[in-house]
């Protein structure tokens, strides 16, 4: 099985985000003891570098993105993507190009908390942390 992580989930692990940090320990823990693959978007990468170089510092956010390069399938963001997003009916481009990578990643879910992401029509199942791990 495969995963999408939306930028929140990896977020709410990595900074102990509370109370969202259990759930999202939880899932990038199963993940390495490989119970199914995650990934994550390339504008995700560079979203989470940035913020974490601003929280804390650049070492920081290099290890940081180090370890999740090595651990996580990065998802190649491409002109067409941009495209296919646009003509989502979904307001938030960021949001649609979420769905397209996991189209393109063939993800079996989209796991993420922004409420307005998972209200949106997809192909790909989008869940919470709760669900995703009521369901394995």
């Amino acid at each position: 099985m495969k995963v999408l992580l939306d930028t929140n989930i990896i977020l709410d692990a990595l900074q102990e985000r509370k109370p969202f940090d259990i759930e999202a320990k939880e899932i990038l823990l199963r993940s390495q003891n490989n119970e199914y693959e995650c990934c994550i978007t390339a504008n995700a990468i560079t979203d989470i570098f940035y913020l974490y170089s601003k929280a804390r510092d650049i070492r920081s956010a290099r290890s940081v993105t180090s370890f999740l390069l090595k651990n996580y399938t990065v998802v190649s963001i491409t002109h067409k993507n941009c495209i296919d997003a646009m003509s989502l009916p979904i307001k938030d481009f960021e949001d649609a190009l979420v769905i397209v990578c996991a189209i393109q990643a063939g993800a079996n879910y989209i796991i993420t908390r922004d409420k307005k992401l998972l209200q949106s029509e997809s192909s790909v199942p989008i869940i919470t942390t709760d669900d995703f791990l009521r369901k394995i």
